[in-house]
């Protein structure tokens, strides 16, 4: 039997979760177990199958992990060492999100270079902060550079340029997206596990709705609006411009 155990802060145990359902599927295929257990300072994932499979949960375990640091820790690294003030916090958190996913294939591979997993267990805070420190390094020159410019980045004809440039070097994750926003709901087809995903959404939030779409980036945005959220509308137009489609 082997086993493996993934421990995080109790304050992060997103983390944990988000691992466990990817892993899932993937452990039910080799007949695999987990358990989720907690004390009071941390989060633990226990997992465990048959020696002779233990290379198929391992590789997942592998990938699950980098996309947590890449996109999630990246992300909270970036939102809280972006220095400048604007009046619109949609834009600092829009380009917060857009950096996330610009270059993330370099990320991925310096997180998998140093995920060797050859102990039985892994602390992700731990292995983060003490085992990543050239990868948040470069995350926060990015940030450098950023607050450096920030005066001429916020003038909004620049702003929305420096977004479509990173979103057009960002792998697009479907081919189109509906937005309804009488409904609630955002619909799209997911290409990794081939099948129509219907999402509900709020979109008098600006925030949640421009996240989502981000981190899609679908060739096409069919809105369905309502008055009520022009400002939202507005918002996605600036930061995907041709690509919003009104019905």
């Amino acid at each position: 039997m082997w086993e493996f155990e993934i421990i995080c802060d109790r304050q992060n145990s997103t983390y944990i979760s988000t691992i466990q359902e990817r892993l899932k599927p993937i452990l039910n295929e080799v007949n695999g177990v987990f358990a989720i257990m907690a004390d009071e300072e941390n989060v633990y994932l226990s997992l465990g199958c048959e020696q002779k499979k233990s290379h198929i949960v391992k590789a997942n375990i592998r990938l699950a992990i980098a996309d947590i640091i890449c996109e999630n820790l990246k992300f909270e690294f970036l939102n809280n060492h972006l220095e400048f003030i604007c009046e619109d916090e949609s834009f600092k958190f829009a380009l917060a999100k857009v950096c996330t996913y610009f270059d993330s294939e370099l990320d991925r591979q310096i997180v998998l270079q140093s995920l060797d997993l050859k102990t039985k267990k892994i602390n992700l805070d731990s292995f983060f902060y003490f085992k990543l420190s050239s990868l948040k390094q470069k995350w926060q020159e990015l940030c450098n550079i950023t607050n450096k410019n920030s005066v001429t980045i916020l003038r909004q004809h620049n702003f929305a340029e420096l977004l479509k440039f990173l979103l057009s070097n960002i792998d697009k994750k479907c081919q189109s997206v509906i937005l309804e926003m009488k409904e609630k709901c955002l619909i799209y087809h997911d290409i990794n596990k081939d099948f129509d995903i219907i999402t509900a959404i709020e979109p008098h939030n600006k925030i949640e709705v421009l996240g989502k779409l981000i981190e899609l980036n679908p060739y096409l945005i069919k809105i369905y609006p309502d008055k009520k959220n022009d400002d939202t509308i507005s918002l996605l137009q600036t930061v995907f411009d041709d690509r919003v489609v009104l019905a």
